[in-house]
């Protein structure tokens, strides 16, 4: 019997073999000062635990969450040959992040740290427009001024005509950091996800809980998808983005199609439970603030280009002219002022059509 998610192979769950996870050009990460943000996160450990295995000059580890910081310092702390430091902090503390990038000297960035859920971005937009823009922008100054050569950005499809906050952080945080890859001295490159099997607090995560307590599986709607990959497929992506040629660029995964819901809740149930004698139970509850019912991968601008790197696509921009560094950082300094004034429908409507108009 199946007890748990890390039981089942995640391609069984996601009906499609795994995209092949050869890195090609590992070599340009051995040997580098590497920094991540978010590194206790759902992808940031496993990231780590990956760019461990290539054997960098030093690791630098933010996070500001110190529980999960100090586990997985305590999971990989004795397995860590390389000189590595970890990082309490805050990424829209500019000060710290001068301090420690200045001390370390990172070669090459990743950026993950964030404010993801959907319905809390709705909540509370001032927190996710501090953390995932102003944060953004800091780090990305930070990195630049301390001679980083690479800086790599996961984004999301949810940047993707967003109709929420956090896609609309994101959407404008894609059009930083590819002005920061023309302002700055530094190779700016950007990985667009899509759902992560394994991540904290996603459906999966959600149903499995759900299952082992013995309660309906909640799900907005019967006929809501989304696009998923693997652990390990988001990871190689991401060094994968970072040992790319080009820089300014968005790479994303292939991901096959999209995936329903309600029969990922159903295929999981029969794994999790299969002595059970019952259906399925699901209670439908309706849409959630900022939720829709299909993710959408390219905007209208955007077409998908194949790339040498097997499951992986280059997003390419029929945009004639991208908007300048100065100009995006002057807006996000205008949602700011929003956030910072209480004004929390103002700060909405203006994050969205700045983020459509960006498109």
């Amino acid at each position: 019997m199946i007890e748990s998610l890390s039981d089942i192979p995640q391609e069984q769950l996601l009906g499609r073999p795994s995209a092949p996870l050869e890195l090609l050009g590992a070599e340009q990460l051995a040997g580098r000062r590497i920094a991540v943000t978010g590194a206790a996160g759902s992808v940031g450990g496993p990231l780590v635990r990956m760019l461990a295995a290539l054997k960098p000059a030093g690791l630098l580890l933010l996070d500001n969450h110190e529980h999960t910081l100090f586990r997985l310092k305590l999971e990989l702390g004795r397995e860590m040959a390389i000189p590595t430091r970890w990082a309490l902090a805050d990424i829209r503390d500019r000060r710290k992040l001068d301090l420690l990038f200045q001390a370390e000297r990172p070669e090459i960035v990743f950026h993950l740290a964030a404010y993801k859920h959907v319905p809390l971005g709705e909540e509370n937009p001032d927190q996710t427009v501090g953390v995932n823009l102003a944060g953004t922008r800091a780090l990305l100054e930070a990195a630049a001024e301390a001679g980083t050569v690479r800086f790599i950005y996961p984004s999301s499809d949810k940047a993707v005509k967003p109709p929420s906050v956090y896609g609309g952080t994101k959407r404008i945080a894609e059009a930083l950091a590819l002005a920061a890859d023309r302002q700055f001295d530094m190779d700016v490159l950007i990985s667009r996800f899509v759902n992560i099997v394994g991540t904290r607090g996603s459906v999966i995560e959600t149903f499995h809980s759900q299952i082992a307590a013995g309660n309906p599986l909640t799900l907005t709607d019967p006929g809501m998808t989304r696009y998923w990959i693997t652990m390990a497929e988001a990871t190689r992506l991401l060094a994968q983005t970072a040992c790319h040629a080009e820089s300014g660029v968005i790479l994303m995964p292939d991901p096959g199609p999209a995936v329903n819901l309600a029969e990922m809740a159903h295929h999981l149930y029969r794994l999790l439970a299969p002595s059970s004698n019952c259906e399925c139970p699901i209670q439908y509850i309706g849409p959630r603030p900022g939720e829709r019912m299909h993710e959408i991968l390219l905007a209208d601008t955007e077409t998908a280009a194949p790339t040498c790197y097997p499951g992986i696509v280059q997003v390419v921009s029929s945009r004639g002219c991208r908007p300048d560094y100065r100009e995006v950082s002057s807006q996000i300094d205008a949602l700011l002022k929003m956030a910072e004034a209480g004004e929390t429908a103002a700060l909405r409507g203006h994050l969205l059509d700045l983020a459509h108009s960006l498109q």
